[in-house]
């Protein structure tokens, strides 16, 4: 089945066709390369010249993948907890299963931690061989954002859990702190589904994006120092879902999906100097990750299922 990816050059965007059995959720790099992986067990590399297909050993949907800067191996994980491994062009089956679907995972800057989130507050550290639980969280989480300095790690998720008699508003931001997520009460008001976060290459400010649940607007926030800055969103129906700093640090890129079939408008922005400017319209094919080259060109994950509330 053909799939599309989007390439961007360092000032436009240009789609890519790929063979792959599902859409593309997620794209990593390393020194070789781009690793995407996505729906119905797909993993596909791309050195630039063209998209080779991997053996999968799963068929379940695959949600993310990270590269060890220690060891080049990537791990994925996906629905039903499913965790693989690849090195070289081998995808191997970790034999490790989480009890609840995971949705991000991400190593550490310096590739010796191992962070997996998902579903109903899962949350595991893993060594290889067993999955650690770290507790502190209910809510489905959605994105992991490491530090590039220091051991350090923000979690973000949803803001609201189920409860006797409905919803009830719960933490959204938190920090890894050894096998706690410890809850940052600075988001405690914004009833807002934190998805996608990126720490700038400075270490000083993760950037934040989301949707706010009470009113169906988008959310896009700065994290530093313990307190959190909105910016401006004026664009009420595009609503940001992958956020990502550019290697310089000069800008990031911010992908958007929309809310429901109904609106079918996505986009892609550029935030420099505070400022947000439109990159390009993306034809309805929502961003769900953006995955970095050194020379500040990038390639990113999108579909047309992609929607604001499931990334």
């Amino acid at each position: 089945m053909k799939q599309r990816v989007i390439y961007f050059d360092g000032r436009s965007v240009g789609p890519l066709s790929v063979d792959a059995p599902g859409p593309l959720r997620w794209v990593a790099r390393d020194s070789n390369g781009y690793l995407l992986v996505g729906d119905r067990g797909s993993v596909v590399r791309y050195d630039g010249s063209g998209f080779v297909p991997l053996k999968s050993p799963t068929a379940h949907n695959l949600r993310c993948a990270a590269f060890s800067s220690r060891t080049g191996i990537a791990h994925l994980c996906g629905n039903e907890g499913i965790i693989l491994e690849v090195e070289g062009d081998v995808v191997r089956d970790s034999g490790v299963r989480a009890r609840e679907n995971l949705r991000r995972l991400a190593w550490s800057s310096a590739g010796d931690e191992l962070l997996l989130v998902g579903n109903d507050g899962a949350c595991y550290v893993f060594d290889g061989e067993n999955l650690r639980r770290v507790t502190g969280a209910e809510t489905h989480l959605r994105s992991i954002a490491w530090n590039p300095f220091r051991k350090m790690a923000l979690v973000t998720g949803n803001c609201f859990t189920d409860g006797i008699g409905g919803l009830s508003p719960a933490p959204n931001l938190f920090e890894l702190r050894g096998l706690t997520l410890k809850e940052l009460a600075t988001l405690e008001e914004s009833r807002a589904d934190l998805t996608s976060s990126s720490w700038h290459p400075d270490g000083e400010q993760c950037l934040i994006a989301g949707f706010d649940q009470t009113w169906h607007t988008p959310t896009l926030f700065a994290y530093s120092g313990g307190e959190v800055q909105a910016f401006d969103w004026n664009e009420k129906e595009l609503f940001p879902t992958a956020c990502s700093w550019s290697p310089d640090g000069s800008f990031a890129l911010i992908g958007t999906s929309a809310m429901t079939s109904d609106e079918g408008l996505s986009c892609l922005f550029r935030l420099e100097g505070g400022r947000l400017t439109k990159v390009d319209d993306l034809d309805g094919f929502g961003v769900s990750s953006i995955a970095w080259a050194d020379d500040g060109t990038a390639l990113l994950a999108c579909s047309r299922s992609n929607r604001a509330f499931t990334s």
